[in-house]
Parts: C-alpha cells; sequence; structure tokens
C-alpha cells in the first residue's frame, strides 16, 4: 500500500490540434471543445492514479527541427524513467508536404524516436504509447483526395516501426471516428470514443504498470 507520501507516476501527452481539441471556425479562432469533450479528459478521469501534463499545439509536428526539440524537451522537465509518454503526433507531417510522402513520416518517426539518448529523454521503451494517426479520407476533393489514408498504408507503417522497437502503438485508423467537415479533426463524440478505446487498451496492455 502506498503510504501516501509518493509521487504520483506521471505520463506526459504530447500532440497537435487533435490533442488539443480544436474546434474548427470559419473565423479560424483558437476555440477548442468542452473539457468534457477531449479524449484526455476521459484518460484522467480513467486513470486518477497518474497525473496527466498534456503539451498540445495546433500544427505541432513531429520534433524535428532545434526548436520543436526544444519544446519537446522542456515538456519533459522533471520527468524520469519511471513515467510514461503518449505521443500523438504525424498528421501535419503528412499533411505539410507537396504530396503524400509515407517514408518521410516515418523518418521523422525514426529520428525522434531514436535520438531520445542524445537529447537526454527519460522515457524508455516500454514506456511509451504511440497514437497513429486517424485515417483520412479526402475523396471528392480535388486537392487533397491524393492525401487520402485509408487504405490504412501510414498506420500500418508507424506501427511496424514501433512494434521493431518495442514501442507500444494505438492503431486510431482502425477506429470509426466522426470528423468535422475539414475531414481532419474529430467531433465531440469522437474524442470521447477515442478516450474510451484508448483506455481499454491501457487496461489490457497494462501499460501503465501501477499494480
Amino acid at each position: 500500500m502506498k503510504d501516501g507520501t509518493e509521487r504520483k507516476r506521471s505520463c506526459l501527452i504530447y500532440g497537435d490540434s487533435l490533442t488539443y481539441g480544436y474546434l474548427p471556425n470559419e473565423e479560424h479562432q483558437d476555440l477548442r471543445l468542452p473539457v468534457e469533450e477531449r479524449y484526455t479528459t476521459m484518460l484522467e478521469q480513467a486513470f486518477p492514479e497518474v497525473h496527466f501534463s498534456i503539451h498540445a499545439k495546433v500544427g505541432r509536428c513531429i520534433p524535428y527541427l532545434p526548436f520543436e526539440w526544444e519544446d519537446f524537451k522542456d515538456a519533459c522537465k522533471n520527468l524520469t524513467s519511471k513515467d510514461f509518454l503518449i505521443f500523438f503526433l504525424g498528421v501535419n507531417d503528412f499533411l505539410s508536404y507537396g504530396r503524400p510522402d509515407i517514408p518521410r513520416v516515418l523518418n521523422h518517426l525514426k529520428g525522434f524516436f531514436s535520438d531520445f539518448e542524445k537529447e537526454k529523454i527519460p522515457f524508455l521503451p516500454e514506456n511509451i504509447l504511440y497514437i497513429c494517426p486517424p485515417s483520412l479520407d479526402f475523396s471528392g476533393d480535388k486537392a487533397y483526395a491524393a492525401f487520402s489514408t485509408v487504405d490504412g498504408k501510414l498506420s500500418e507503417a508507424l506501427s511496424a516501426y514501433c512494434e521493431s522497437e518495442e514501442i507500444r502503438s494505438f492503431d486510431t485508423a482502425k477506429i470509426t471516428l466522426d470528423r468535422y467537415p475539414d475531414k481532419v479533426h474529430l467531433t465531440g463524440d469522437a474524442q470521447k470514443i477515442l478516450g474510451a478505446k484508448l483506455a481499454e487498451f491501457i487496461r489490457r496492455e497494462d501499460f501503465f504498470k501501477l499494480d
């Protein structure tokens, strides 16, 4: 039994607008879904014994450039090898390039995780959960149709790499999640479904190892 003085295990959730709970709007204002309609809240409620630190930013990519690494390292301050990382990035890496390029996204993810030791990032592979990007369906949109990922190849490539590094991955692309008209951002109901599915996965995998 814990004596009440033991520090809670911490989990950093690091993501983009999907983690931020961005609410698309015509004025492009900084609007968010209500707290109760974010997947992060679902996880906080499901695992009250864990202290969650949520760092989310609209437009964020997998850390690659120096300023991106500095931002990530700042989010990792005061965390140790006993703590956990839930990492939900990749959509912007895929959409911000002039053409669909799965190897490019995969290489960014490989470079990121492989640089943990060099950058003195504390997380152990078994304490990392990577959330693969949701599938994108731009069918009927001439400008973005080529960026559709309903064939599952993007998430398959990212999941396979994580498995090779003994990092857990959760394939969001396998879940039916409603989107806003921009076809990228999740509705509040979809966020709650994602949170519930993630909580189930975490329990099944005993990810937090709290017993």
